[in-house]
């Protein structure tokens, strides 16, 4: 008798594919078109094998939302160690990064789903002001400055514009521009 072949679980290698598949069918799709079966499709796992990772839709949603804004902490963090300048640096890296990744050209993307998720979803407007205020705590000796709390505002004005889609691609890297230096000393 020949035992079964066994597969080697790796849990962590599946809850990863489950997030990122979650996060492109949202971007694809809007989060309206994310459903369990589609991202277990996607992922190449049962329902029951994406229950084992997420208790619901819901915890599974929240966990990409966590997954994006610690992408966006990483790719921040770089930025910052590229800045020589310490005023207005952590302003300086929030809008570069942000306006690049949701720049007017890109179509579909986890930034723009999950953007409007944190307007919509109480539970998310939580977790990005948690996130913003912390990020902020941590900067308060560089960034406090009141024209850079506007520099952020309109930066926020500027976000919510391209996701309506009420603004060209010219204007967005001109006011990208413009933004990046109300940041400088």
């Amino acid at each position: 008798m020949t035992t079964p072949s066994r597969r080697k679980k790796q849990p962590e290698k599946v809850r990863s594919k489950l997030i990122e598949c979650a996060a492109r069918i949202a971007a694809e799709q809007g989060p309206g078109g994310l459903t369990i079966q589609a991202v277990a499709d996607a992922a190449g796992v049962t329902k029951g094998g994406l229950f084992h990772h997420f208790s619901d839709k819901r915890q599974l949603i929240e966990s990409v939302f966590k997954d994006f804004l610690t992408k966006l902490d990483e790719e921040i963090d770089q930025a910052l160690e590229q800045d020589p300048v310490a005023y207005g640096r952590f302003t300086r890296a929030y809008i570069m990064v942000a306006l690049q990744n949701i720049a007017p050209q890109r179509e579909a993307d986890v930034w723009k789903a999950f953007s409007l998720c944190a307007l919509t979803e109480p539970q998310f407007r939580v977790l990005w002001n948690e996130w913003i205020h912390g990020r902020l705590a941590s900067h308060q000796e560089t960034d406090q400055d009141p024209a850079l709390h506007i520099a952020r505002y309109a930066f926020d004005g500027v976000w919510s514009a391209n996701l309506m889609g009420a603004i060209s691609s010219e204007d967005y890297f001109a006011l990208l521009d413009r933004l990046v230096e109300m940041t400088k000393p």
